[in-house]
């Protein structure tokens, strides 16, 4: 059972640091402020990820 959790934190850390690194890129490309706000907002209001570009014209 213990093995089977530290999978599961590793896999939540994993994807933590996936989902920093995706957003600090965007954040330091041009106009990131409003690409991450964009994008934010969009998972918020239940946008699927496949269309996130479409929205806020990534």
């Amino acid at each position: 059972m213990k093995k089977k959790n530290d999978h599961l934190r590793g896999l939540l850390i994993l994807g933590s640091v996936l989902v920093v690194l995706v957003l600090g890129g965007f954040a330091l490309s041009d106009g990131g402020g409003r690409k991450v706000g964009c994008i934010g907002r969009a998972i918020a209001s239940g946008i699927s990820f496949s269309n996130i570009h479409a929205v806020c014209g990534l």
